[in-house]
C-alpha cells in the first residue's frame, strides 16, 4: 500500500486502507476471522484507539485541527490511550492492551505495543523529523508490556523492547532491548518455625 508523503493530506481511501490494515493485523494476531469475531475485534479498545487516531489524523492533515483534537481527546477518554493527531503511524499497527499506551512521533509499519507504554517526549526539544522531542521509529518494532522509549531518538527496523524496558538513546536495527531480570530473594522470606 503506497501512502502519501508525510505532511501531505491522506485521501479518504488511504485512511480507510490504513484502518483495514489494522483490522487485518488484529485478525492475524487473534487467529479467528468470522464476521462475529471481526465485530467483536472492532470494539476492542486497542483497535478503537487506532481507528479514532486514523480519523483524527485525516482531519488534522486536511486542516480540521479543532475537530481532530476533539476526536483525539474523546478517544483518549474512551480507550485510555493517547495517540495525538500529530503522530504518524504506519499501516498494520497493533495495540494489544490499550490502557496506558501513548504514541508520539513518526512510527513505521507493523508496530506492536503490548500495553502500558509506548513512545513519548520529555527530554529536550530537538526535532529529528517527528516533532520536538519525539522519536522516529522504523518498521516491525515490538514493545513489550510496560516498555517505554523517550525523547528524540531513532529506533531501527525490527527492534524488540522487552517488558519494562526504558530507552532514552538510539537503538540500531534488529536489536533486542532487555531490562535486568528480577532476582528472587528466598533468604528474606520468613520460614515457619517447627514446634
Amino acid at each position: 500500500m503506497k501512502l502519501a508523503p508525510e505532511k501531505s493530506p491522506l485521501t479518504w481511501t488511504q485512511t480507510w486502507l490504513l484502518i483495514r490494515s489494522d483490522m487485518e493485523r488484529l485478525v492475524l494476531h487473534l487467529r479467528a476471522n468470522s464476521f462475529g469475531h471481526r465485530c467483536y475485534y472492532a470494539m476492542l479498545p486497542g483497535f478503537q484507539a487506532l481507528f479514532w487516531h486514523r480519523i483524527s489524523r485525516y482531519l488534522f492533515l486536511h486542516g480540521w485541527t479543532r475537530a481532530s483534537r476533539l476526536i483525539s481527546l474523546l478517544s483518549m477518554y474512551l480507550t485510555r490511550s493517547e495517540l495525538p493527531p500529530t503522530t504518524s503511524i504506519g499501516p498494520s499497527a497493533l495495540i494489544a492492551h490499550a490502557t496506558g499506551v501513548y504514541i508520539f512521533g513518526h512510527i513505521g509499519a507493523r508496530m506492536t505495543v503490548h500495553g502500558n507504554g509506548g513512545f513519548g517526549g520529555g527530554f529536550g526539544e530537538e526535532d529529528i523529523g517527528a516533532g520536538p522531542g519525539y522519536a522516529v521509529v522504523g518498521d516491525d518494532v515490538v514493545m513489550g508490556f510496560g516498555a517505554r522509549a523517550f525523547g528524540a531518538i531513532r529506533v531501527g527496523n525490527g527492534v524488540k523492547f522487552g517488558p519494562g524496558t526504558q530507552v532514552m538513546k538510539d537503538v540500531p536495527a534488529g536489536a533486542m532491548v532487555m531490562w535486568t531480570q528480577s532476582r528472587i530473594m528466598t533468604d528474606m522470606l520468613e520460614t515457619p518455625k517447627k514446634p
